[in-house]
């Protein structure tokens, strides 16, 4: 290859890393705009209401979801690895999950099937300034299902020594699953124990638990655009 076609070749990847670092401040400034409309207006107008389905920020969520899982279907096809199509299947269940409420209709499910009242009382014995109900223990069930499923996924398609790419994506992801699971998982929880603990602090936990999942998503975005442009 002469000098003169890969000039063009670095540019046009400079420029991809440029629109994608574009992309991601674009992400990150809507968020901190949805959630400083959702501090003013939640309580006049639903719509902006970062945590109620279908408002605005659930739905922008929605598109950040559709986003990743576009993103990493082209690094499959592009890098031809069968990771990105793993991790795509999560970010889909992600976006399901999410609009359709899945984890909280199957936690609900589960308190008849696994008598989660019971523990309830045995747990309200026990912890009664840590209030959690039985359908929380149901989703709490469901969370380790899914991160059960999503640990064997990796298993059967970990990245072979070769593709270091590959091994870096996937551990990066790791690291975002972690981090994403502690607004969704841990903040959330925290949230439903204030409602017995100090319900003036649900206003608060809701902002850190919508905004912390709002900004892990953008970053998510983010940088997987950069990754695409990096093919």
């Amino acid at each position: 290859m002469t000098a003169h076609q890969t000039i063009p070749d670095d540019t046009w990847h400079a420029r991809l890393r440029t629109l994608a670092i574009c992309l991601l401040l674009l992400l990150l400034a809507t968020d901190v705009v949805l959630i400083s409309l959702h501090i003013l207006w939640f309580e006049d107008d639903w719509v902006w209401d970062i945590e109620a389905d279908n408002g605005y920020g659930e739905t922008f969520q929605y598109l950040k979801w559709s986003a990743a899982v576009l993103l990493l279907l082209i690094l499959a096809w592009r890098r031809r690895a069968a990771i990105y199509a793993v991790w795509a299947a999560v970010f889909l269940y992600l976006l399901i999950d999410d609009s359709q409420s899945l984890h909280e209709a199957m936690g609900e499910r589960l308190v008849p099937l696994l008598r989660l009242r019971d523990v309830e009382e045995i747990y309200h014995r026990n912890f009664e300034y840590f209030f959690l109900r039985g359908e929380d223990f149901g989703e709490l069930i469901v969370a380790l299902a899914v991160a059960t499923a999503i640990a064997l996924a990796l298993y059967l398609f970990w990245p072979d020594q070769a593709a270091q790419r590959e091994r870096h994506v996937t551990k990066w992801l790791i690291g975002w699953v972690l981090l994403f699971a502690f607004f969704a998982v841990g903040v959330d929880m925290l949230h439903i124990m204030a409602w017995e603990i100090y319900p003036p602090a649900l206003d608060v936990l809701t902002v850190i638990e919508e905004g912390g999942e709002m900004v892990c998503a953008s970053l998510l975005v983010g940088w997987l655009a950069l990754e695409a442009a990096c093919t």
